[in-house]
């Protein structure tokens, strides 16, 4: 009869309660802790896809309007606050004053909602506001299109909204020197993030 050496024997043992819910405890409080950090990154991350889009909207509209001229007054050759004979005022043969500035927006019958939008110079654009809770819910483009790819709005939950003054020292503030015009474009993402463009158009 074999002969068992009980030293030799390897004894199995498992996890004992306790351990089990010692781990349970550490793994929650691990899984909280990296939920806690990647949930709020996953919605961060969405972040920098809307500035991109905001962006490149109030470029858009930033190019559209300093290609209009820069004044009602200064349509064709003409040249608004050109004072021809150096006498302090605009009221010669030739000469025009440019649009006060209570007046500045768009003239009778101008309009960017249009089928053909007929905005033509820069103070048009005054207190334009199209998108997400404004009364032109849609975003347009220089022709009064809403844009669309694929059947959806591009920018759908988007809203911009457009502010010209003169600006002649070009300080950010709003001034009685006619020389250029302050153009600041606000877009609100679908987030509800405010991000503010400007831009300076001169009288020439």
């Amino acid at each position: 009869m074999p002969v068992i050496n009980h030293n030799q024997l390897t004894v199995q043992r498992g996890f004992t309660l306790i351990e089990l819910i010692v781990g349970i405890v550490i793994f929650a409080i691990a899984l909280t802790f990296v939920t806690s950090l990647i949930v709020p990154l996953s919605g961060k991350s969405v972040d920098p896809i809307m500035q991109v889009r905001a962006t490149e909207l109030a470029n858009t509209f930033i190019k559209e309007i300093t290609a209009k001229a820069y004044d009602e007054n200064s349509l064709g050759n003409r040249r608004c606050n050109d004072d021809l004979n150096n006498d302090g005022d605009y009221d010669d043969a030739g000469e025009i004053a440019c649009t006060a500035s209570n007046n500045l927006g768009p003239d009778a019958s101008e309009t960017r909602t249009a089928s053909l939008s007929n905005f033509d110079d820069v103070d048009d654009y005054n207190g334009l506001q199209q998108g997400r809770g404004y009364t032109d819910s849609v975003i347009r483009n220089s022709l009064g299109e809403e844009l669309i790819i694929d059947g959806q709005n591009l920018y759908a939950g988007f809203s911009v909204s457009i502010t010209v003054t003169y600006d002649g020292d070009l300080n950010g503030t709003s001034d009685s020197n006619q020389s250029s015009k302050l153009i600041l474009v606000n877009v609100v993402t679908p987030s509800d993030e405010t991000l503010q463009f400007s831009a300076y158009r001169s009288n020439y």
